[in-house]
């Protein structure tokens, strides 16, 4: 039940996709001064604009995203190339790329950083029109992107009138979920305006069982007990989408788009403990009740201008605002039945920030293009903690707080590139990109913190098209960072209920350094016409001043304390090969049934010197990933069917010389059936998670002999959803 942190970075203006500017291929002396400049503009088809981008990115427009009929967005990604997600208990969804996740992987909505507190859950696909993923950033978007980006867009202005409405409901583990999703949207001369709507209801249940096993240097057992834990989260949440454009000319457009998400949480934790032998623990039960509210903002104004010889200027405004105020009970026994611990919290929680940007690209002659632009932003985050427990006969010791946090980001960001065609069969990028951020961190209980760091950002980018042929071969080099959050700087301690060295408390380090990174990508791209692709890509890349937890025995306030702190420690090397198929068999042979096949498939390695081997991976990686799937459209387009199953997979890692973590396998199999009666109805059932195993995620701590070993097993369960659609 962690509050979020404040996004730190900016991305890039670009909106990849549709309509592109192109330098065209020639071998011609230059044209005449008083020569009109050839400029061509087309819409690609999806093939077609991948096969023409600079970077290799990979783009999943609305109608994939829709297809198995999921709720949230965290579900719909699972099946993308080259994303893998990953769930803590069962919540918390975060996207991987390079199978990392802790930061590595640059999340980006509408081209921006998240904003804070930003649920992969709370968003419904309904409300985006693609998904692009890019395995390294461009100069026109921060550079904090070590594993790649994924870029969030959501629906764009109306081309014509949309009138859409979906119902929806699910049912998981005996408990319902309720979703209206609409959108609005209509053009009438210059303007252009749209609006989605997104209303859930979701009661949500994640059972698990804990276990604990302490053991001395003979291996006598002198600790055990077990738990029976119960997370719950009841919830209801309001997201809007509105959006406006006008178009006064061909040259100028201007454009504003938001997001709004409202939300109030009611959700806890219940903790039940039994000693089996040894020491009893501190809490042999406790229940903890949280009530949270939540209100996000999310808004941009971009102007566009046209201007002569195909030249093009972009500027942008945008703001965040977030607040979350929560109020938690936290009751605890021990395990007499003994009341303990009587403890309430009031929590506030406000993140503001703005940031403008512009970019100027202008064609320099039939062949050549140059791009220069900036970006800036400052982004803050206040937090109030208000701490008040009763005093307890034979309870523990009584501690009242009043915590005030503070957190300041300023971020500026210059950059260019250069772009050729070379020749018909080569084109090559340049480009720089110079970042700056400073970062204050203060509080009453701890001294202030400033940490200044810059990081120079060079990009090379070449793409060769095989004469004669379909294929490509792609190249990327790029320098790369990820900066610690204020959370990691703030030296304040979180304390752990039951402190242990598999549960220890957590502790900031001001001393951090960011993370800076090497990054060399390749990719051969096969275009089987316009029914698919075939792609092998891999990666490798070094990282420097690599950040890790470190867990000690120190004395805090008298007594003895399990603490993790992060630390920079050295370099780690990732490296890995993805690939990736697909092919809509009725395009490719006419006589072949209209079913299209894909598939993808990912090993992820990665190495950190400073940790003994073996399984010493980064940032807990997902070291392999598989999807293959199927869909089938009915020869009159009335009924479809289709199915996807996903393996990630998980295994023991080494984190310190002396601790262990480890990554649970997930085996995720999804069909669906849907029904088209007419043009304006569709009804669609889908399975998720038809498998349903339990996921056991074990840690250990072995030092002097001693051995600490914990084991957490999740219950998953079958999501029965049935939804109805509706163009009015």
């Amino acid at each position: 039940m962690t509050s979020s942190l404040i996004s730190l970075g900016l991305c890039s203006l670009a909106m990849p996709g549709g309509a592109q500017t192109v330098p065209q291929n020639t071998n011609s002396a230059p044209a005449a001064a008083d020569t009109p400049q050839r400029v061509e503009v087309r819409s690609a088809g999806e093939w077609q604009a991948r096969r023409d981008a600079l970077d290799a990115r990979i783009v999943v427009g609305r109608e994939e995203l829709l297809k198995q009929g999921d709720s949230n967005l965290a579900d719909a990604l699972r099946r993308v190339p080259g994303i893998t997600i990953s769930t803590t208990g069962g919540r918390s969804a975060e996207i991987r790329m390079s199978g990392l996740g802790g930061g590595y992987t640059q999340v980006l909505l509408n081209g921006e950083p998240v904003p804070p507190g930003f649920s992969l859950e709370s968003l419904s696909p309904d409300l985006i029109e693609r998904v692009e993923v890019s395995r390294s950033p461009g100069v026109d978007q921060s550079a904090q992107a070590i594993a790649g980006s994924v870029n969030i867009v959501l629906r764009r202005t109306a081309r014509s009138s949309q009138r859409d409405l979906k119902l929806g409901g699910a049912r998981v583990l005996e408990r319902p979920t309720a979703s209206i999703d609409g959108n609005l949207g209509d053009r009438e001369g210059p303007w252009s305006w749209g609006l989605g709507v997104g209303l859930v209801t979701e009661d949500q249940v994640w059972p698990m069982a804990l276990t604990l096993r302490a053991t001395d240097a003979s291996g006598r057992l002198v600790q055990a007990y077990d738990t029976d834990k119960r997370e719950f989260d009841r919830s209801d949440s309001l997201n809007l989408t509105p959006r406006l454009s006008y178009a006064p000319s061909d040259h100028d457009s201007v454009a504003t788009d938001h997001l709004i998400r409202v939300r109030r949480s009611t959700g806890g934790a219940l903790d039940r403990r039994t000693a089996l032998t040894g020491d009893d623990p501190v809490f042999g039960r406790n229940d903890l009740y949280l009530v949270a509210d939540t209100v996000q903002w999310r808004g941009r104004l971009n102007w566009t201008r046209q201007l002569d010889e195909g030249a093009k200027l972009e500027a942008k405004l945008a703001a965040t605002y977030a607040r979350r105020a929560s109020e938690a009970e936290f009751d605890g026994w021990n395990v007499a039945g003994q009341p303990i611990r009587d403890a309430r919290v009031h929590s506030v929680a406000t993140d503001q920030g703005a940031s403008a940007a512009g970019k100027y690209r202008r064609p320099l002659g039939e062949s050549h293009a140059l791009t220069v632009g900036w970006d800036g932003e400052y982004a803050r985050r206040d937090e109030d903690r208000i701490q008040r427990e009763q005093a307890l006969d034979g309870g523990l010791p009584v501690e009242n707080l009043d915590e005030v946090y503070r957190a300041g980001v300023t971020r500026l960001a210059l950059f260019a590139q250069d772009e050729w065609v070379l020749d018909p069969q080569w084109n090559a990028a340049l480009g720089w990109r110079w970042e700056g951020l400073r970062t204050v961190s203060q509080g009453n209980v701890f001294d202030g913190v400033t940490r200044q760091t810059s990081v120079f950002s060079p990009v090379l980018r070449l793409v060769w098209k095989l004469p004669q042929s379909k294929d490509q071969l792609r190249l990327g080099l790029a320098r790369t960072y990820k900066a610690p959050t204020p959370r990691e700087l703030m030296p304040r301690r979180f304390v752990a209920n039951e402190n242990s060295p598999t549960t220890p408390d957590l502790q900031g380090n001001p001393e951090l350094r960011p993370e800076l990174s090497w990054g060399l990508d390749a990719a051969w791209e096969h275009f089987v016409g316009n029914a698919g692709i075939v792609s092998v890509a891999a990666y490798a890349k070094r990282i420097d001043d690599v950040i890790l937890d470190e867990v000690s025995l120190q004395q805090v306030n008298g007594d003895e304390h399990w603490v993790q702190t992060r630390s920079n420690q050295g370099v780690a090397r990732v490296w890995g090969v993805e690939l990736e198929t697909k092919l809509d068999l009725r395009k490719r042979w006419a006589e072949a049934p209209p079913i299209e096949l894909r598939a993808n498939i990912g090993w992820n390695r990665s190495l950190v010197e400073s940790v003994p081997g073996p399984d010493n991976r980064l940032a807990r990686q997902t070291p392999y990933a598989l999807n293959v799937g199927a869909d089938w459209r009915g020869a009159e387009g009335q009924w479809s069917a289709g199915g996807n199953f996903n393996l990630q997979g998980g295994g023991p890692v080494r984190q310190s010389a002396t601790r262990w973590g480890g990554t649970p396998t997930k085996r995720l199999l999804d069909v669906y059936l849907a029904w088209k009666p007419d043009a304006q109805n569709q009804w669609r059932l889908a399975l998720n998670n038809l498998l349903h195993p339990r996921e056991v995620t074990p840690a250990r701590v072995e030092d002097d002999g001693w051995a600490y070993r914990q084991r957490e097993t999740l219950r998953t369960g079958t999501a029965v959803r049935l939804s109805w659609e509706h163009k009015l």
